[in-house]
């Protein structure tokens, strides 16, 4: 079999990653391990790698980048690393997020992609079909008038595709385990913020209500769940900027047991900060409970003894018991939280930093872009939360479509009672259209003729900025668990911690042979609305042996 260089160029933009450096995605892990159970010999690359020693690229016949839409120029420069340092090109698939715009797969040198969700495509291509490599496949489809759903082609300029995949259906998700070992192939995987995914899809399969083309006919709310799915004016489902229904599906949930499996692999690699990652992570375990798929998002209730069952598991995990590693969760949906909930994430996820969408505190905003929970449900959700010992951190989006000034007010008045609520940090987006969304060719964007409006978005930043450097300066004089990383690019006399249980990015100064440990650090100083200084208390232990 071939063998194949899957690399990681998600959130790489023009080439270099500004932002979350401490992540490391699903995708591309799990990419190589499906390959490697059709009999590829698959290794898992970060970006940075190819780009710093491209000779690795001549070693493998077929090069397999996983991107989202805004690393398209990353992508571009890699291609053309490609060309210089392999003779004969081999074999270049893409996948992820970026394979969803055509105007991106115009402007790159590949071929085959894979659009949507690849597990149901793999295994229709190699079982089904009976192929035994990429180049049969691209041999096979590139001479065939049709091309199979899931994958596209390109011929000359034109993008033949066979449309978005299949959603996989339960008997072919979560049959492998994602690629742990190659985890070593990435700079400090140990101080990373690890994604183990626990549910595929999501249950809001809520729509637009100003989508230009709805008949209102309350298909959305049916009490026939499945009826749900498909909207009669072909309106995508879920929040108007988000395409994870349509991509994804409905809500899947992943066996207890291949979750904490894959976590002991990881923890034993020397991993120490693992997120649970889903759409909704209060959807684990909900799909369960109905007899139908899982499209409402806020009925049923969650499924408490799952929820609590796979805590209780991974807290018992020997790193994550003795306080080596931490476990925390991705996103919740505010409809979905209540008392008990709320209870058991306080349990198990103590002093944690958990994600929750808010997006605006105009209800009206809200029920246009398609989302299931108001303003209320959030602030409800964040003092549960904060009430029970996790650290909320709020999600919010400026130049929504039909967003307003009195919109925008709305979210600035409602910043001091999200500091009063015990909100830890605000992060603030700018919405942009995605392929694949309901918004993805909306051109409503009141800010495009109101001169007030980039005046209101200024000062929701500047709120925003205060907000986050006095939560900053409200750490001075606390002590936290940093896990080392690295030296820091600009400040290299000072390293760079990531604390434990998720926070602000911790400059320390002290000699570098303690990059790879985990350490107490005081913190003294606030440097910025996201980076603070610290001074070592002591060392707690060292958790890899070569960093």
């Amino acid at each position: 079999m071939e063998k194949v260089l899957v690399i990681d160029a998600n959130a790489r933009c023009s080439g270099k990653r500004f932002a979350t450096l401490d992540v490391i995605g699903v995708g591309p892990r799990l990419v190589t391990a499906l390959l490697e159970s059709y009999g590829f010999e698959a290794v898992l690359h970060p970006y940075e790698n190819i780009m710093s020693n491209p000779k690795l690229v001549r070693n493998y016949d077929v090069v397999a980048i996983s991107f989202m839409v805004s690393d398209a120029t990353a992508v571009q420069k890699l291609l053309k690393l490609l060309k210089r340092f392999r003779k004969n090109r081999g074999l270049v698939v893409l996948g992820g997020p970026g394979t969803l715009d055509e105007a991106v797969l115009k402007a790159l040198d590949f071929d085959v992609a894979f659009i949507g969700e690849a597990e149901y495509t793999l295994h229709y291509l190699f079982r089904r079909c009976g192929y035994c490599s990429f180049y049969e496949i691209v041999h096979e489809i590139g001479s065939s008038k049709e091309v199979p759903k899931g994958l596209a082609i390109k011929r000359g300029n034109r993008i033949v595709s066979g449309g978005l995949g299949y959603w996989v259906p339960k008997d072919l998700l979560f049959k492998v385990i994602p690629e742990v070992n190659d985890l070593e192939n990435y700079p400090y995987y140990w101080a990373c913020r690890i994604y183990v995914e626990v549910v595929r899809g999501c249950s809001n399969f809520c729509r637009p209500s100003v989508a230009s083309s709805c008949s209102e006919c309350r298909v959305c709310s049916s009490e026939d769940l499945s009826k749900r799915v498909i909207c009669p004016a072909g309106i995508p489902p879920g929040c108007g900027y988000c395409n994870v229904p349509l991509i994804h599906g409905y809500a899947r949930s992943r066996d207890t047991y291949s979750i904490v499996e894959e976590v002991r692999r990881l923890l034993d690699l020397g991993a120490t900060r693992i997120v649970l990652s889903a759409p909704d992570f209060l959807d684990f375990g909900r799909d369960a409970k109905v007899r139908d798929i899982l499209t409402d998002p806020c009925n049923s209730s969650p499924n408490i003894d799952m929820i609590e069952k796979l805590l209780e598991e991974l807290a018992n995990i020997e790193q994550v018991s003795e306080g080596k590693a931490s476990i925390s969760i991705e996103n919740i949906k505010a409809c979905l939280m209540n008392r008990e909930v709320a209870e058991v994430l306080g349990r198990y996820l103590k002093n944690t930093a958990v994600y929750i969408g808010l997006e605006s505190c105009s209800n009206k905003l809200l029920n246009i872009v398609g989302r299931p929970s108001k303003c209320e449900d959030v602030l409800n959700a964040i003092k549960l939360l904060a009430d029970k010992g996790l650290r909320p951190y709020v999600y919010l989006i400026h130049g929504l479509p039909h967003e307003d000034v009195e919109d925008i007010k709305k979210t600035i008045e409602v910043i001091p009672l999200l500091k009063d609520l015990g909100v830890e940090r605000i992060v603030l987006y700018k919405f942009r259209p995605l392929p694949k969304t309901a918004f993805e060719k909306i051109d409503k964007v009141v800010g495009a003729f109101d001169p007030e409006i980039p005046k209101y978005q200024e000062v929701l930043k500047e709120e925003i900025r205060n907000f986050n450097t006095y939560r900053k300066m409200e750490f001075i004089g606390r002590h936290i668990d940093v896990v080392i990383a690295s030296k820091h690019h600009r400040y290299p006399h000072y390293l760079v911690g990531y604390p434990l249980t998720h926070g602000p990015v911790t400059l320390v100064k002290i000699s570098k042979r303690y990059i790879g440990y985990l350490a107490r650090v005081k913190i003294v100083k606030a440097l910025s609305d996201r980076i603070v200084l610290g001074e070592l208390v002591h060392i707690k232990q060292k958790i890899v042996r070569n960093p």
